[in-house]
């Protein structure tokens, strides 16, 4: 199974694939070193960055984590006039914010409508703490080329349940009560541990 920041990459990538708006010869999921001209105008959507903090007191039960994972999107266009490309970058730029923040599938809550173990139930994240917008025009000559890039940071949470072989099934104690003598017969208890 993916990874969490797998999931909402996967998500992202789905929901801007195939828009008018967002006209897209390349597409990539992973930092390649050189666009080719015939890719562009080209989308990059990459896990750019992730951190676990402790979410509770630190190394108390199980691990327990507030994940924040940053996704980088890039929109790559080239050829144009400087003022052009700055045009078509904002346009990209302002359509990926809206086309991800204003989707409810994409910033949903619990679905009551599925089952409860229906992973589709529950959202991929918890929230999105921070949106960072930017500008690179790496270029300068006759023909340009230019990147728009939208970073993300969802917050979800992560926990690491022991890898267990056998699983806790029943708890038998045998008691005698305090004082009793080597004869008296010992109190037995078994206790069923429910597994599911």
């Amino acid at each position: 199974m993916p990874s969490e920041a797998t999931q909402i990459r996967e998500a992202i990538i789905e929901r801007l694939t195939g828009q008018d708006w967002l006209p897209v010869n390349g597409f990539r999921r992973q930092v390649r070193p050189q666009l080719q001209e015939e890719e562009l105008p080209a989308l990059l959507v990459v896990i750019a960055d992730e951190m676990e903090s402790p979410e509770d007191e630190a190394n108390q039960g199980q691990p327990r984590f507030m994940n924040e994972v940053t996704i980088g999107i890039s929109y790559c266009v080239g050829y144009s006039s400087p003022e052009d490309l700055d045009e078509q970058l904002d346009k990209a730029t302002n359509g990926i914010r809206k086309r991800l923040l204003q989707d409810p599938t994409f910033v949903r809550g619990v679905d009551p409508s599925k089952d409860v173990c229906d992973p589709d139930r529950y959202p991929l994240f918890e929230a999105v703490t921070k949106v960072r917008r930017g500008r690179l025009f790496p270029q300068e000559g006759a023909s340009y080329f230019a990147e728009g890039r939208v970073e993300m940071t969802f917050v979800f949470r992560t926990s690491y349940d022991p890898d267990l072989d056998d699983v806790l099934e029943h708890v038998v104690i045998t008691a005698r009560p305090a004082g009793a003598g080597p004869g008296t017969p010992a109190i037995d208890l078994t206790i069923d541990i429910p597994t599911t």
